[in-house]
């Protein structure tokens, strides 16, 4: 099966082309780009939620944020500040890690843009829009490529995250499973029931297990 489920200095990625290079590429832009708050239905919908957290005395937010996707920020760790909204609050409103920052005060773009946001010291408590994923299984048998490349940051990725799907196992499998499909941004969470912590690679039947955003 095959499944995709803070400051740091910037890094080099360990971008892998799973299949040599391919030619016809798919790509997508970010899905949230306008606020996704105007009303619980449409939270639901995408199966956000809505926390709002106290700054620290350094006037930032208590979050670990793993940043090694530039388009998007996810909980990266359950750091005492998230630890203690989640004691103080409802399980549909718990923080995980993998949650998908969309929304900081209001404003949605990408996450070096919300990054920022949360970097720099204000006042005033922080209202986020966090996004949970939903898992994916997928069997791909080989022979034949993948067809995708898959992006991973040594020391700060939590799992290795999509960064093209072209012509290939991939591509054919969400067209025959189009409520199941895998996208760009989508983090791979286990290949044949391993857990992933580098980009994909090997032969034979993979059975993989991915993080996917609505």
């Amino acid at each position: 099966m095959f499944g995709c489920c803070c400051t740091e200095k910037e890094e080099a990625f360990d971008s892998l082309a799973v299949d040599e290079k391919d030619s016809k590429l798919v790509k997508s832009a970010p899905a949230l780009s306008k606020s996704a708050t105007s009303d619980s239905a449409a939270l639901d919908q995408k199966n956000c939620y809505m926390v709002t957290l106290p700054r620290g005395s350094d006037g930032k937010p208590d979050l670990g944020v793993e940043k090694s996707d530039a388009d998007y920020l996810m909980i990266k760790k359950m750091t005492p500040g998230v630890v203690a909204w989640n004691e103080l609050n409802p399980a549909s409103h718990h923080i995980g890690v993998f949650d998908r920052i969309v929304e900081v005060n209001g404003q949605a773009g990408p996450g070096k843009d919300m990054g920022r946001a949360l970097e720099t010291p204000s006042t005033g408590d922080v209202t986020l829009v966090l996004q949970r994923p939903s898992t994916r299984v997928l069997t791909l048998k080989r022979p034949g490529k993948l067809g995708i490349i898959a992006n991973y940051m040594p020391n700060y990725s939590l799992k290795p995250w999509i960064d093209t799907v072209a012509e290939g196992l991939v591509a054919d499998w969400n067209k025959a499973n189009p409520d199941s499909c895998i996208r760009e941004h989508d983090r791979i969470m286990s290949v044949n029931g391993v857990p992933l912590v580098t980009s994909p690679r090997g032969g034979g039947v993979a059975n993989a297990k991915t993080g996917r955003y609505p």
